[in-house]
């Protein structure tokens, strides 16, 4: 390794780990960093290997303080599951260049870093994840999120004869927006890409037993379930103005007619925006 010299003429600067505590991001971090020291007047200073190495420190020490996973803990993940980046990439439906900037020390945002976890953490990938939101279905659970949606817009969507036109649009966002920030669907649905916007696959035999399941034999609503409806409720106060946003989303548009709609997708909601 080259000898950095002080610019106080004090002759060869020596290679020292430090501790510091810096703020990033509005956040009080304590991290070890690498650094040249001059052993006479105490200067500091880097180059070009040391700058990145500390960058990634810091990064590391925020996404550990921040709950997320860290470079080497996505690395240490995928590897145990035999996954290369492109494999991960293609799972999750997004490209290996994020995979590669995460695992040398990009920071992941937390709906991100939820999606790795889903397929990390679990003790197998399994292919129908992808359609149920790592959660099985539910259908009295389809029902207790549907009333969760009439109590907040104070009016019915559960209508008789209904197909579910409307309803099923706020399902898909309450769906998709829970897997993409908790890391698990509502209700397990999977959804169709059709004409009119996604819709739950397979409705026709789904509605009436729907309509006739008893919610209140459903698991209640997480408070972080409740913020995501809420969210969605205000966002889109009326039925018109899902329908119309849900026929914005390019992860629709992009689906041929009749495919599922997969919910590694999720990152990729413009409409709704990510709360937490």
């Amino acid at each position: 390794m080259m000898t950095k010299a002080c610019p106080m003429g004090h002759g060869p600067m020596e290679l020292k780990q430090q501790t510091k505590t810096i703020t990033f991001r509005d956040v009080e971090l304590t991290v070890a960093v690498t650094a040249h020291v001059c052993p006479e007047c105490g200067m500091t200073a880097s180059d070009v290997k040391t700058a990145g190495q500390v960058q990634r420190q810091i990064a590391d020490a925020y996404r550990a303080k921040m709950n997320l996973l860290t470079g080497d803990e996505i690395r240490s993940l995928r590897q145990a599951k035999n996954l290369t980046q492109d494999t991960l990439a293609e799972e999750m439906g997004v490209g290996v260049a994020s995979i590669k900037r995460w695992e040398l020390g990009n920071i992941q945002s937390s709906s991100m870093d939820n999606l790795l976890r889903s397929y990390l953490e679990k003790k197998y990938v399994c292919s129908i994840n992808t359609y149920t939101g790592n959660r099985a279905l539910s259908l009295p659970r389809i029902k207790r999120v549907a009333r969760q949606f009439e109590t907040i817009l104070g009016k019915r969507l559960l209508k008789k004869g209904d197909k579910f036109l409307f309803l099923a649009k706020y399902l898909w966002y309450a769906d998709m927006t829970s897997f993409r920030e908790l890391g698990k669907s509502m209700t397990g649905s999977t959804y169709a890409a059709l004409p009119y916007g996604p819709q739950l696959n397979n409705y026709k035999d789904l509605v009436g037993e729907i309509k006739q399941s008893d919610e209140l034999a459903s698991e209640p609503l997480s408070d972080g379930e409740i913020r995501i409806i809420d969210s969605i409720a205000k966002k889109f106060p009326n039925e018109k103005q899902i329908y119309d946003a849900a026929h914005c989303e390019e992860i629709w548009k992009e689906a041929p007619t009749g495919s599922l709609l997969s919910y590694s997708l999720a990152y990729r909601l413009t409409e709704i925006q990510s709360s937490v």
